[in-house]
Formats: C-alpha cells, structure tokens, sequence
C-alpha cells in the first residue's frame, strides 16, 4: 500500500483522483476549509484517509502538515501538487494582486513545500506537479498570472529534475488539456476535452515509470510545440484564433 500526499483533494481532479486511490492504497490530502475535508473524509468513509487543513501559500500551514506526518510515521512516496487557482487578471487592466496571490499558490506555496519535504522523504519519491496546457502561451482572456505560475511550475520541475534524478528522487510534470472538472471554463463539447476519469487513470499511469514530463491529450501539444516554431508574426495570427476559439467555447 503505497502512501500519497495530495494537495487540493476537497473538489475536481484531486477529489476525484482520491477517492480512487484509497480502494488501495493510503492517502493524505490537503484543502483550505476544514467543513469541505471533514465531508469528504465521511464520504470515503475510509481509515486510508487522513488530512490537513492547510493553505499552500502559508510556510506556517507547510510546516503543520510536515509536524502531523512526521508523528502519524506518514511519509509520502508520491506527492501530487494538484491545488491551483486560476483568476482573470487581465479583465481590466492588470489586476496585481491576484496576479500576485496566484504566483504564491500555485508556484512559491509548491516551492517551499518541496524544500520542507524533500528532508523527510526517501529516495524513490515522486513530486508530480499537475501543469496546463496554458504553460505554453500566453492569453489576453485568460490573463497573465495563471499561464506564468504554471510554466514557472514547470521550468522549475525540469531543474529539480536534472538536480535529484541521481538521487533517485523523482521530479515529474503532467501537462494536461482542458478537462471537465474543478476550474475548467469550457463546455463539454470543446476539443480535446478529456474527462475526469481519463486524467485520473493518466495520473496513476504516469507513476509507474521515470519519465520527467508527461502530456495528455499528446495531440494538442505536439500541435502547439510544431506552431511555436512558425515565424512570430503567424504564431501571434494563430494565436488569435485560438483566442476566438476560446471564447465560443468558454461556458
């Protein structure tokens, strides 16, 4: 029985992607409200399921979570940074607080609770960061803040990569498309929508091997890789249109 800490697991993928996991497995997942985790932990119904109460943005919250594994002998092999939080910054002009508030979630809250984890963890480990295809440009709808945490969330993964592969602890990075669920804008007919069930067995998946980045649907990002390398004039014309699409798309 392996042992997972998760982050965000009180709703969308993470939610999802717990409730799988312990048929067989033990988990440990975090939210920012106890009533939603006291719910869930009635819901499951399960002794494979502990939590933490705690805000990814706040050390104070990433060292309670450390105190309460460290006494329970809970140590992670596989660490999942699913919580993230998506705001429109660009709605007006640029809004730089929740520009700010989205960098501290989703990239330096996930930093220093990497640096507080890997003391306690042992070769082996897996830290797996969910990433979006939104890493891979930049949109005037979508705003800046969500885009930038996201490919910084990446780059960074691809350095601790090259910097504990020989240390047998093991950085991954799992680029999803559009899925129906949790912050997901889209309708249910937009392209390459995958649902929830598809990106949790493509999580589970991706813990069975080594490899450093991992994307799903592979299409849309072979797709988006081959269109970076068009001149920039017809790369920002594209760009465009994936823009118009978008917003036919968007709910």
């Amino acid at each position: 029985m392996a042992k997972y800490l998760i982050t965000g697991v009180s709703s969308g993928l993470g939610k999802a992607l717990t409730k799988q996991l312990v048929k067989t497995h033990s988990v440990w997942g975090t939210a920012r409200t106890e009533k939603s985790l006291k719910e869930f932990k009635r819901e499951l119904n399960t002794s494979n399921f502990n939590y933490s109460t705690s805000d990814q943005a706040e050390t104070a919250d990433w060292q309670n979570l450390i105190k309460n594994l460290t006494r329970k002998a809970f140590t992670p092999e596989v660490i999942i940074f699913n919580a993230a939080i998506s705001i429109n910054d660009l709605e007006r002009d640029i809004d730089f607080e929740n520009l700010k508030k989205m960098m501290e979630i989703n990239f330096m809250g996930i930093m220093k609770g990497i640096q507080l984890l890997l003391p306690i963890v042992k070769p082996n480990t897996q830290f797996i960061a969910i990433s979006s295809f939104s890493a891979f440009k930049g949109s005037g709808q979508e705003g800046v803040g969500y885009a930038t945490s996201k490919a910084a969330l990446s780059v960074a993964f691809e350095s601790l990569f090259q910097k504990y592969k020989d240390k047998k602890i093991l950085f991954k990075t799992i680029y999803f498309g559009p899925i129906q669920s949790g912050m997901a804008p889209f309708k249910k007919n937009t392209p390459f929508m995958i649902s929830e069930e598809k990106a949790v067995n493509f999580i589970l998946k991706s813990t069975k091997d080594k490899k450093g980045q991992y994307y799903y649907p592979s299409s849309i990002f072979f797709i988006m890789k081959i269109i970076k390398l068009l001149p920039s004039d017809l790369y920002f014309k594209i760009l465009s249109l994936m823009e118009s699409a978008r917003s036919k798309y968007v709910n």
